[in-house]
């Protein structure tokens, strides 16, 4: 009986021993407290490394991971937008200089920080005892937060687009340059979803955006390509002294358009009709002036504009017919320009805004 006891006895203890010797260490270091670069390389992961003092530290060490990821991302997609912001001087529609430049949304950010952090992992905290601190690793795979943020990228893309379709299927040059002025606002928006996507993935996001990318980079060129289509001839009847004639072949080359000479084809006619009505009033003249003027393609009316000023009086028909003249001509300066750049083509515009709302 007694040897059978110290059997048993000596079978705890060799299994005790064993079991000792097998037990893990509760404290061993891992592999990705120093090697987490490694573990988590830039190239595949945002990956942040978070501490925090204290024995009961682990929750606050995994906050501070993730609140560094967070910071990561902003700092990150605010550079990334800047290094991308380009500054071009460029001629709008209505004939002005410009300079375009693409601004951070801080709504923006706020959706790829909050994309990034809802996909994000944990390793598990670690305690170091000398130290008596505790370390987390935050990450996130970068795939798998680019394909999230995709879907606002490809509506950014799909929208600016839709203005560059509307350009390519209208047969009026007019148009197509109303539309490449329309889009500028959406192809800020574009490269601003262009830029946050690269942060998550620059191979994905050239593989799948960097020729629309291209492309957008040279609307530019083809805005000013059909600018220089756009030649016109100005026809005006019952002018005075060229008053009309010398005001709106002014407006237009102020506005980055070629005027023809008279009696050379044109892109566009400009048809002005001056209207000076003569109601005498015994021995005064009494002009009252008004412009009725249109804007002919090769196949429809794309503009039409009216114009009248007060009435002039005196003594001498043709000194008063000049000066009725040159108020309709002031006039001209006035308006003509923006109202052609404000309302040119909106008929055609009914599709597109549809599709925009979409």
């Amino acid at each position: 009986m007694k040897i059978l006891s110290k059997m048993l006895l000596t079978a705890v203890l060799l299994l005790s021993a064993g079991l000792l010797f097998a037990a893990p260490k509760t404290n061993e270091k891992p592999d990705w407290v120093s090697g987490w670069r490694t573990m988590y390389p830039d190239e595949t992961y945002i990956a942040q490394l978070g501490k925090a003092v204290g024995k009961n530290a682990a929750d606050e060490a995994k906050n501070n991971a993730a609140n560094a990821v967070a910071q990561y991302v902003q700092t990150t997609v605010q550079s990334e937008v800047q290094s991308n912001t380009v500054f071009t001087t460029e001629t709008r529609a209505n004939g002005t200089m410009g300079t375009s430049t693409k601004k951070t949304n801080s709504q923006d950010i706020k959706l790829s920080v909050d994309l990034t952090l809802s996909s994000l992992e944990f390793t598990e905290p670690w305690y170091n005892k000398k130290e008596k601190a505790w370390y987390c690793v935050a990450y996130v795979s970068r795939e798998k937060t680019w394909e999230q943020y995709r879907p606002n990228l490809q509506a950014a893309r799909d929208k600016l687009f839709a203005f560059y379709k509307a350009a390519e299927n209208t047969s009026e040059p007019l148009y197509r340059i109303r539309y490449y002025a329309q889009s500028h606002d959406y192809e800020q928006a574009f490269y601003e979803a262009f830029s946050f996507s690269r942060l998550f993935s620059v191979p994905l996001t050239e593989q799948h955006y960097g020729a629309d990318a291209l492309f957008v980079s040279g609307v530019q060129a083809l805005s000013a390509e059909e600018k220089s289509r756009c030649t016109f001839a100005i026809e005006v009847s019952d002018d005075v002294q060229s008053f009309v004639y010398q005001k709106l072949k002014d407006c237009l080359s102020s506005g980055g358009y070629t005027v023809k000479n008279k009696g050379e084809e044109a892109e566009y006619t400009v048809n002005a009709a001056l209207i000076l009505s003569d109601s005498p009033a015994g021995d005064l003249h009494v002009i009252s002036p008004s412009l009725e003027l249109s804007v002919n393609g090769k196949t429809a009316t794309v503009f039409s504009y009216a114009k009248t000023a007060a009435n002039f009086h005196g003594l001498k028909e043709d000194i008063v017919k000049a000066k009725a003249a040159k108020a309709i001509a002031d006039e001209i300066g006035k308006s003509f320009m923006q109202e052609f750049t404000d309302t040119l083509g909106k008929d055609a515009d009914d599709a597109l805004s549809q599709l925009l709302a979409l």
